[in-house]
């Protein structure tokens, strides 16, 4: 029996280990939301591999006077390197976008249910977890997180979503 119950223990402590290992999908350490976007190119410095900026004229952010992004290749998240998309309206970083493929969507949506808990809302296309401005998007293949100065804008695409 004491032979059972150490296998069973290094078997625990084995797991234990295992899911310590597990991606997060916390938000990452450097979205600092509202930064400006000369702000987070320094930020961003030595997390991607190349660093992409663009300018959308006329706008496509409702309200915005200005619609920018940085495209950041090779941005660590959930254990691979990703292109993640850094948008500011008016110069301040209000939504990021990270895509995934699409044959880790299942995980994905699994990690940020262990992390943020039960989804707030759930369609075909967007698992949102409002409470933490972070959703899954299905059609495609992302993380996103999101600024609370958007949260009415970005929400409503939630609620319209098939």
């Amino acid at each position: 029996m004491k032979r059972l119950t150490t296998l069973a223990a290094l078997s625990l402590i084995s797991l234990l280990g295992a899911c310590s290992n597990a991606p997060s999908v916390d938000k990452p350490a450097v979205i600092n939301f509202e930064a400006s976007r000369a702000e987070m190119v320094t930020a961003l410095d030595g997390l991607c591999t190349s660093i992409d900026e663009r300018e959308f004229n006329p706008p496509e952010i409702p309200g915005a006077d200005t619609h920018s992004q940085i495209d950041c290749q090779g941005f660590d998240y959930f254990g691979a390197p990703r292109l993640a998309e850094f948008v500011f309206r008016d110069d301040a970083l209000v939504v990021v976008w990270i895509l995934v493929e699409e044959s880790e969507l299942d995980g994905l949506e699994e990690a940020f249910i262990a992390e943020f808990g039960e989804p707030t809302s759930k369609s075909e296309t967007i698992t949102a977890f409002t409470g933490d401005r972070a959703a899954v998007r299905k059609d495609t293949p992302e993380a996103l997180y999101y600024a609370e100065s958007v949260a009415p804008l970005v929400e409503g695409m939630f609620a319209a979503a098939p």
